[in-house]
């Protein structure tokens, strides 16, 4: 897919985008990866901010996290999302940008993988049931999740490639 830079930014669209961050040294630097706008498109059309949650190519800790999307490079997925290397959307870390610091898109996911990346923010956030360590000794807290069996077992999340 050819990276154009829209005018008009979509919830799903996987753009480049300058991240910044803090050096060891305490100044500010940029860093250009890809990302996924995770923002509605109401607010994409109006604000000059957009959500996102960055891609990484570090896929090892994928398979246990439940607050992550592992997208296969080769697949239908990963083709439309315009991904160079095998990736994991990582929605532990969201991100307000300006629109300014988005370099261009280069890709969009599909209704499917939005909706696991959906699944993965309310678990990140612990919207709609509460979720806690195994280790919470709050019983009023309801049942722990259980971190070493993946979400797939326990009828979540469906990973890329898989039925």
């Amino acid at each position: 897919m050819t990276a154009t830079k829209p005018t008009q930014y979509r919830k799903g669209d996987v753009v480049l985008v300058s991240f910044p961050y803090t050096t060891d040294e305490g100044q500010t630097q940029t860093k250009r990866r890809p990302a996924v706008i995770i923002s509605n498109d109401y607010n994409n059309a109006r604000l000059d901010d957009v959500l996102l949650v960055p891609l990484t190519s570090n896929i090892t800790r994928a398979r246990r996290e439940q607050t992550q999307v592992e997208v296969a490079m080769n697949s239908p997925e990963g083709q439309l999302g315009g991904l160079r290397l095998d990736s994991v959307i990582d929605c532990t870390v969201i991100a307000t940008i300006p629109k300014t610091l988005l370099v261009n898109k280069i890709g969009e996911f599909p209704q499917e993988v939005m909706e696991r990346i959906d699944q993965c923010l309310m678990i990140a956030m612990s919207i709609g049931r509460p979720v806690r360590a195994a280790t919470d000794p709050d019983p009023e807290a309801g049942p722990a999740e259980e971190e070493d069996e993946p979400l797939e077992k326990r009828g979540g999340l469906k990973r890329s490639g898989t039925a």
